[in-house]
Order: C-alpha cells, then structure tokens, then sequence
C-alpha cells in the first residue's frame, strides 16, 4: 500500500489558503456557534465578528480584554488533486506555543530574538513547569512521551524497563486540544478543517529561579545607601530626645519625628514648611536599619547576612557613657528593639527601648567597597528567589509561535500512527492583562445613596476578623494613626463583620478620586485614566430599540 503524506495548511473563513495556520480573533460571547455557522455558510452574511490577526500589527489579547483566538488548518493528502484527510483517522489533535529564544546581546548589546531556537513550556516527570529550549530535532517530538516511539531489543521485559527509565526522566510538553469542525460541515465544504483555542493566559507557572542569576550594578546599590552605610558619613550623629537618648517602636514613624521635631515655616513662604533636620538626620539611621533587615536580609542568618554584619562590626558606636558596641551589634538590637516589637496585643504594657549612640565611627572607602560587595552577594540569591515563580506568559515583551500537530491512523492495520505538524505561525506577542484591548467592558452601575436606599440596605458580605485585628481598629482614628498610637482594649474573641458591597464601592470611590486629585498634582494622570461623560436619561417606559 502507497503511503501519502499529510500535509496542514492554515485557512480564513473566506477559504484562502497560506502555509502556517490562520489566526482569527473574535469576540462573541457565543463563539463556538457563530464561528461554526460562519464556517458552514461561507456565501451568507457573517454572524460572528471573526478576523485574521495581522501580528505583526497588534498582539493576541487575553480573555480579561473579553478577546478570543483561534487557529483554523486544513488538511490534505498529499497526492493528485490533493484530496482531505477523511476525518475518521484523526486520533487526536492539538496545538503547542513555543517562546522564542532571547540570546543575550555581545559586548554590552542588548538582547535579540533568535527566530530560530525556540523553548517548550514543559512539565517535568516531578510536575514542576519551565520553559525549556528545543534542539531541531526535539521539535517534532510528540509532545506525549508515552506517544513517542520506544526503543525496543525484542525482550518484552526489558522493553518495560526502557521505556519506564524513559518516562521517568522525559518532559512531557503542555498542548491544548483541537478540534474537527462538525461532519457535515466539512462534507459540504470539500475540507477537513480543525481549530483550537489560543491559550492566552495560564495559571502555571514554573517555580525554577532563573539560570543567569540577576545582575546588580554595584553603583547602583551604592547610590540607594543612606549616608550611614556609606563613606560619606553624616556631619552629626542621628539626633535623639534628651536627656535620655533612648528610643522606642514610633520613632520609626515618619509622623512621628515630625511631631518631635517640628517643621518649620519662614515669612517668605508660610505654605511650605522646611524639614527639621533632627529629624532628617534620625531618619537617615531608620533607612539604614530598614534597609539591612528587608533588603539585604543582614538580620537573617545567611552566610551572605552575616557578612554584612561583620563589616559593620569592625567599626563600633559610643554611648553617652563612653561604652562601646560593635556597630553590626548595635543594628541587631535595634532591628529587635524597633522593627521586632508588636505594639497591638500589648498596647498596655510599656514598650523597650533603645539607647542610641552618641557617636559613630566613619567608614572608610575600602569599607564601602567591601560593605558593598557583601550586599551585593545578599541580594544575587534574594532576588533570584523573588523572580520565581514566573508566570507562563508572564513577560509581555516575549515573542511566541505556534504549531497544530495531528495523530493519524494510518492507512494499514500494521502501520504505526503518523504523526503530522503544521508550520509555525508568525511571531506573536500576547499582551498584557492591564493594555487596553478592542472591546470595550459594560459599566458597573452605582446605586443612587438616597434616604430610601440607605434604609432598605443590608450587609451582604462579612468578613471573619481574629481578636487582634479587631483590637487594632478599635478606636482608631485618624489623629491616632498620624501620632503612630491607636487601637482599643484588648480583645480575646473572633469577630464576624458585615458589609454591604455597593456602599462599600461608594467609599472605595470618593477615596480614589480624592487619591487621583492628589497624584495629579505631580504625574497628570488624571486626563488618561479618569474620563467622565453625562449620561443621557432613559425612562423606565422607554420601548427598547429594534427588533429581534
């Protein structure tokens, strides 16, 4: 029997043919039978909005943008006059999307897109998912491992076994399925014609850091230091009550020290005060502290943090008393001191202090330069952690292609099936979840707050609140908040709260419109992401327009 090999050409809802597939973009919310009555009726007026995505033009939108994509293929024989696959031979069908590759630009370029190499988003045997990059000969691969053909010796046993060592170490890539179009459709149209849905947004995501750890610019890292943690050290020591130099957990408040330490107001301009620079110095050092317990994780125990703290500790800090401590010391008891202690389940009992120097010694330029190595090496490793896990579309910048495979049964009973791919279709990007797509969203009508209404309203969510939160809200107010005190009594049960959701919205949007006001003082956001119109009166009585 003559084998003829199968072909997949990529087909619009006209019947023009191309070699890759044919993206369509579509956004009925009844796409499925629209898109296959347009498919069934190719001389009738279409009912769907369906076109083909031009991507050099414009990305494949996500479903929150309320965007579909499809890619539609036919296939043929590939023989005299070219006859359709019958349709019964197709086992099973589906659609792969592989990333392109991003080499990395030489001597100081940026990075380029090789079209050729592409990575696979796979899943590994342990169910850990990553891109990996193919080599030529992968990419026709099933993307079922246990669909690939086996190595065999004629030993059934040992057969097994190979093919258990292989599964036990294969990725098996991920697919979204494709479907025929109905029987009678592909009769009357002389085709056999498959599509699957674009997958345009994925909840997997791979928890492998990334191989090229981050780069930090050393320059960089130096210039975000605040004077304490650099050689340029301050003029004078952090300022501090007297005459006791102790302080506890609200001196961390920037409200604060602005009520300790006063603005002050000059004739010249009244409406702008000027920092006081007690308090500009104080919060030098709890920019310093901050900045070693979140940023470069000093207070963690890693051999990268306690570098850092064996820097510092090489310089020391004086008390009023002329005692000393090492300076790594000092940050440690001050970070359990200041940034450690919950003021909420004990708001009664006093809080600890803290003693602060009364002098500090000055770091030199090899200090620095040693000081910003080891925050360097901390933040390698933090900031790998902190990019996983990644997202499968995550990057918007990336570019992708797309390829249908196709299992067929083949044409004699002894025949193993075949296995068919598409070509690729042309470079895509997906965009991302905040661009504005083609379709615009319905409104969110608000209820008009009248007397009526606010009677007739009941809480229809509830929150379930532990004792210490609720014994932080209550009593607060807003002059608490700015003094950096607040909460009230101690509470020892749960609480279940109620709310109703369209006041809540109300709130939420006099806040935002306040906040916006605010911000477009510096950023003029307001003009883009604020546009207001009138909206024209309907009655309720009114006849709705046209006819069904």
């Amino acid at each position: 029997m003559v084998r003829h090999d199968i072909f997949a050409r990529g087909v619009d809802m006209s019947g023009t043919e191309q070699k890759p597939p044919v993206i369509l973009q579509m956004h009925d919310d009844d796409f499925l039978a629209r898109f296959l009555q347009d498919l069934a009726s190719p001389d009738q007026p279409p009912v769907s909005n369906t076109t083909v995505v031009n991507t050099s033009l414009q990305p494949l939108y996500q479903p929150v943008q309320r965007m579909l994509n499809v890619a539609l293929v036919d296939l043929h024989c590939d023989s005299l006059s070219y006859p359709r696959v019958d349709p019964t031979r197709i086992l099973s069908a589906g659609l792969v999307i592989r990333r392109v590759y991003l080499r990395a630009g030489s001597n100081g370029a940026s990075p380029w897109n090789d079209f050729d190499t592409l990575s696979a988003w796979m899943r590994s045997p342990s169910g850990q998912f990553s891109w990996v990059k193919l080599s030529p000969d992968q990419e026709k691969l099933d993307p079922d491992p246990t669909k690939r053909r086996q190595l065999t010796s004629g030993q059934p046993e040992l057969d097994r076994q190979l093919a258990a060592l292989y599964l036990s170490t294969a990725n098996t890539e991920s697919t979204t399925p494709a479907f025929a179009v109905p029987p009678a459709t592909n009769a009357a149209l002389g085709r056999t014609l498959l599509y699957a849905v674009i997958p345009t947004a994925s909840s997997e995501v791979s928890a492998t850091p990334p191989k090229q750890p981050p780069q930090m610019d050393p320059a960089g890292v130096l210039s975000s230091l605040p004077p304490l943690l650099r050689s340029s050290q301050y003029t004078s020591v952090p300022s501090t009550p007297t005459p006791a130099p102790t302080v506890d957990y609200r001196w961390m408040s920037d409200d604060f020290l602005n009520a300790v330490y006063p603005p002050s107001s000059s004739s010249s301009t009244p409406a702008t005060p000027t920092a006081n620079p007690q308090a500009a110095q104080f919060q030098g050092f709890t920019t310093a502290l901050r900045m070693l317990h979140t940023v470069f994780g000093a207070f963690d125990g890693t051999a990268e943090g306690n570098a850092i703290l064996n820097i510092l500790n090489q310089h020391n800090v004086t008390f009023a008393d002329s005692s000393t401590l090492p300076m790594g010391q000092f940050y440690q008891s001050a970070k359990m001191t200041l940034l450690d202690y919950d003021p909420y389940p004990n708001n009664s009992s006093t809080p600890p202090t803290l003693t602060m120097p009364t002098a500090w010694d000055s770091l030199s330029d090899n200090d620095q330069g040693a000081l910003v190595s080891a925050m360097v090496a901390a933040l390698t490793p933090r900031s790998q952690t902190m990019l996983a896990p990644q997202g499968r579309f995550q990057d918007s910048q990336r570019l992708y292609k797309l390829r249908m495979f196709f299992r067929i049964k083949a044409e004699g009973s002894t025949c193993p099936p075949q296995l068919v791919w598409s070509q690729y279709s042309e470079p895509f990007r997906i965009a991302a979840w905040h661009e504005t797509g083609n379709r615009p969203h319905p409104p969110i009508p608000l209820p008009d707050p009248t007397s009526a209404f606010m009677k007739n309203a009941k809480p229809n969510c509830s929150f379930q609140v532990p004792a210490n939160l609720m014994s932080a809200m209550q009593g607060t107010s807003l002059s608490g908040l700015m003094s950096g005190t607040g909460g009230g009594p101690s509470l020892k049960v749960d609480w279940i709260c109620g709310f109703n959701i369209p006041l809540i919205t109300i709130c939420a949007f006099f806040v935002l419109n306040i906040f916006l006001s605010l911000l477009n003082i510096n950023f003029f956001w307001l003009p883009f992401i604020k546009i207001c119109i009138p909206l024209p009166s309907v009655s309720t009585s009114s006849p709705d327009e046209g006819t069904p």
